[in-house]
């Protein structure tokens, strides 16, 4: 089972080995099986895993206004649709975006704040929402009201979506061959770069990213709010600029 995807899908390949060393671990114990064949036995059988530092696919920033329009024309649930909707708005990592809860979103400061144990570094991150961006959260308060996930699951009422919802769509819009969800973050960044005069500082905590070293930031300590807002309202308007209305819901 795995030696055909070992070298080739290589993520992959580490998630099904370690499910089924789980599996096994459990069936050891019980006394169903003697060994567990997955484990560091296996190891000499299986050639040594290449290391490739791998970029997340990702599309072109021109065709990100397209792929957002394609999305709200498809047939996915609500839910997913304005998640993906939102996650690109925000720049934000699929995680934060699918676990927000209506507790972090500030309308009257116009502000998302993530809390720390949330966030990849571990720090508060406060993300300025565009006008785009409230209007999405406009859109999906029926969905949970006013407390709980902000996009709840259709299948488990009160749970936010799976890992997997957002990248179904995709897939089931044929765009998973050419991006992930991590992978719009990129797209951002690259128009960000090249058709936005904001300074770096502010692109890269757009993203949540630590910049310069820890000397520098133990000074620099601001964290570029009005920068980046006037950077995501011009992302926003970038990537919603092939919308005619608010699709019908």
């Amino acid at each position: 089972m795995l030696t055909p995807i070992w070298g080739v899908r290589m993520e992959t390949a580490r998630r099904v080995r370690q499910r089924i060393r789980m599996v096994l671990r459990w069936y050891l114990a019980h006394g169903y099986v003697e060994r567990n064949v997955a484990g560091e036995a296996i190891d000499g059988a299986l050639p040594a895993m290449p290391r490739v530092r791998s970029h997340f696919r990702a599309l072109p920033y021109e065709q990100a206004p397209a792929a957002l329009t394609a999305v709200e024309g498809s047939r996915a649930c609500l839910s997913a649709k304005l998640c993906l909707r939102f996650l690109v708005l925000t720049a934000a990592r699929s995680g934060e975006a699918r676990g927000a809860v209506w507790d972090e979103i500030e309308p009257e400061k116009r502000e998302w704040r993530i809390p720390g144990v949330r966030m990849k570094a571990g720090v508060e991150h406060r993300a300025p929402l565009s006008d785009a961006a409230l209007a999405v959260l406009e859109r999906a308060q029926p969905l949970s009201g006013a407390s709980g996930p902000v996009f709840p699951s259709p299948r488990k009422p009160g749970r936010p979506l799976s890992d997997m919802t957002l990248t179904k769509v995709l897939r089931d819009m044929g765009l998973a061959e050419r991006t992930t969800v991590h992978g719009f973050r990129s797209s951002f960044r690259d128009w960000a770069g090249e058709c936005s005069d904001a300074p770096h500082a502010a692109m890269e905590l757009s993203l949540a990213h630590a910049v310069g070293s820890v000397v520098e930031r133990a000074y620099a300590r601001s964290d570029l709010l009005a920068k980046r807002r006037a950077l995501m309202e011009q992302w926003a308007s970038f990537v919603t600029e092939t919308d005619t209305s608010a699709p019908a819901d």
